[in-house]
């Protein structure tokens, strides 16, 4: 167990953080919660901590789970906030405790470089003549130096560049260990870093994708902890329902077919068979858009369903989509590439059938999204107190 009058003397005016560290002022409150934490780790309990600017919680909770020798998993609110933590305050409470340990900063899988997608983009010259692709030198210069695949080290390329989603994966896109380059994956090599580590960095979306994974029956992410830590916690009810839902997209749908296409590419006779599908979709998808421009850009599914010809747009999307799928079947094995689209059109099309379900599962909300060029159905879970507590519970560990 950890003695508290330890951390509480570690934070005190004749401690290691007073003599070390230039400006820091003991603060009582900053010691109490410090033992709060350090009691929970302890006793694998649950706290909640709320504490006003000024208080320090970040040493308030670093210090106890450095101290604690346990595995310790760290959330943040953002990513900002994740590479602060990791990047400065983490080394600062370290170097003062002097601690011998390993510390690993994991994010998901969209904020890293995708080889094999990286690959492809590069053999696409139709879209490094593009405007995005005017990008690429830069990102081609960082993918040669870089040791991590982090797109944070490439500041130049802002983060809402059309060039990530083409040299990044999602789950859905991701081949897996069938991938060609497997072995040099920077998800994978940051993954089992994570696993080895002692202390690990996250962020709340990460988190929650996690415990979606887990929840799917499809394994985990993280490795197991001793102790959960949530730094502004108060974000997870809403993040959790946009994890529990299933939405189905325009820009899904766009990017299924773009990728396709791009794995026709690689196979003979494939764009013969899938041309016909393939060009249906952008059609169905600018008719969609067009019969929601009349209905708010936000509100409930049933508004959609009083309106015959959006109705019709949707489902008339949903059979466009069903029949990719069948014909995306037919070249399924002959890639890994074409089996991963395919994967993709069956979720889809099983997405869209779901938020068409007017019956659908008790507790269900079925709503829509619209913006200037796109769309998006959901369905969200009304409960999300259930699944979160059922988690906490079967973890074992102690949740701050």
């Amino acid at each position: 167990m950890m003695d508290e009058e330890t951390i509480t003397g570690i934070l005190g005016a004749k401690g290691s953080f007073a003599r070390e560290v230039p400006g820091f002022a003991p603060r009582e409150v900053q010691q109490t919660m410090a033992r709060a934490v350090a009691q929970a780790i302890d006793r694998a309990g649950t706290l909640v901590a709320e504490a006003g600017t000024g208080t320090g919680k970040t040493f308030a909770y670093l210090v106890p789970a450095l101290v604690s020798g346990k595995r310790v998993i760290v959330s943040t609110g953002t990513k900002t906030l994740q590479d602060q933590l990791f990047h400065r305050d983490l080394p600062r409470v370290r170097q003062v405790l002097g601690v011998p340990l390993k510390a690993s900063l994991l994010k998901g899988r969209a904020n890293y470089l995708c080889r094999y997608r990286y690959d492809q983009t590069l053999r696409d010259g139709q879209f490094m003549a593009s405007v995005a692709g005017r990008a690429m030198p830069a990102v081609r210069a960082w993918a040669a130096r870089t040791s991590s695949g982090d797109r944070m080290e490439l500041a130049e390329v802002p983060e809402n560049s059309p060039i990530w989603p083409r040299v990044t994966s999602t789950v859905e896109n991701c081949l897996g260990s069938e991938c060609p380059f497997f072995d040099d994956c920077y998800v994978f090599k940051a993954r089992r870093a994570a696993q080895e580590s002692d202390l690990v960095v996250v962020n709340h979306h990460l988190l929650l994708a996690d415990m979606a994974l887990k929840a799917d029956g499809y394994g985990e992410i993280l490795p197991g902890a001793h102790a959960f830590i949530l730094d502004e916690a108060h974000q997870i009810p809403e993040l959790a329902g946009q994890f529990f839902s299933q939405t189905a997209s325009a820009r899904q749908a766009s990017e299924l077919v773009r990728d396709a296409l791009t794995e026709c590419g690689e196979l003979s006779g494939a764009l013969d068979a899938l041309r016909a599908p393939l060009e249906a979709i952008e059609p169905l998808l600018r008719e969609a858009r067009l019969a929601l421009v009349d209905l708010p850009e936000r509100g409930a599914f049933v508004l959609i369903e009083r309106q015959p010809a959006a109705r019709d747009a949707i489902e008339a999307l949903a059979a466009g989509v069903a029949t990719l799928e069948a014909a995306l079947l037919g070249q399924a094995e002959r890639s890994r590439g074409m089996a991963a689209v395919h994967a993709r059109a069956q979720l889809l099309r099983s997405r869209l059938k779901r938020v068409l379900d007017a019956e659908g599962e008790p507790g269900d909300v079925r709503w829509y999204e619209t913006s200037a060029h796109g769309f998006q159905l959901s369905v969200t879970p009304l409960d999300i107190a259930t699944p979160l507590r059922r988690w906490r519970e079967d973890s074992g560990a102690a949740w701050i």
